[in-house]
């Protein structure tokens, strides 16, 4: 495990190739869970900044998607994670993948996701949103 800029990162292999795991600095409470891609997972501390565990996928092939998708669903407390609704997005050509695994799953069912637009920032106003309605 090594550490960028106060976060923990670390790889995980599976059989679509190699995806990285970003945690928070300082997080105490589980914080969400984001897959994001975008060309060598580029953005992902900034993502991990907002205050979530990022599972930076790259731009893998459809299928390779979809399977890191179905593994984070299942495995969110494995990684620190708050169970929950999937957060997708993604940047350059990682925004049209996220697009498309967030309606496979919908139309499949499973598993919970929320497709968040605008990158970064987007990520970081999702989360004070969703922050400000659990404090009411």
């Amino acid at each position: 495990m090594a550490e960028s800029a106060g976060q923990r990162v670390a790889e995980l292999r599976m059989r679509g190739g190699v995806a990285r795991v970003h945690w928070p600095s300082g997080q105490c409470a589980a914080p969400p869970l984001v897959l994001w891609f975008a060309p060598d997972g580029a953005g992902a501390e900034r993502v991990a900044a907002c205050g979530a565990v990022v599972i930076a996928a790259g731009v893998p092939a459809f299928p390779a998607a979809r399977a890191v998708l179905e593994w984070a669903a299942a495995h969110p407390r494995g990684l620190g994670a708050a169970p929950g609704p999937v957060l997708i997005a993604g940047e350059g050509p990682g925004a049209e993948l996220a697009a498309r695994v967030a309606r496979y799953a919908r139309e499949q069912g499973w598993p919970p996701v929320s497709e968040v637009d605008g990158g970064p920032r987007g990520i970081a106003a999702h989360l004070e949103g969703a922050k400000r309605i659990v404090e009411e």
